[in-house]
């Protein structure tokens, strides 16, 4: 699986594309079956995954995040347990992936790439 993160319209989906993907292989939804997973932040709005649905999102090609924890930290206490979930679940997920990379203004700098710990 391939996370790939960055702030919003940093350009992850363009990166994706670059890799052979469309816009039809792209889905924000954990079951949809699509092979691009994208918006993973937006689902953990709700609560965290449950194992089944942390296995399946894992299980993607490639998974695209927006970075929420960077930045002025929420007055609201809700928001800053989102943050802290969704920055725990790309962590997580990282650490499964075989290539990490993070968009910085249209730019893919490779975190990851191989089986490292």
């Amino acid at each position: 699986m391939i996370l790939v993160v960055g702030g919003l319209a940093s350009g992850k989906r363009s990166y994706v594309r670059s890799l052979g993907y469309d816009d039809e292989q792209m889905g924000s939804n954990v079951w949809d079956g699509n092979p691009v997973l994208v918006e993973l932040e937006e689902l953990l709005r709700t609560g965290p995954l449950d194992d089944a649905a942390f296995a399946h999102v894992a299980s993607r090609d490639v998974v695209c995040c927006c970075e929420v924890g960077m930045g002025v930290v929420p007055m609201d206490a809700g928001e800053r347990i989102w943050r802290e979930r969704v920055g725990r679940t790309c962590g997580k997920l990282a650490s499964e992936a075989t290539r990490v990379v993070r968009m910085v203004c249209g730019i893919p700098t490779i975190i990851k790439d191989g089986d490292i710990a």
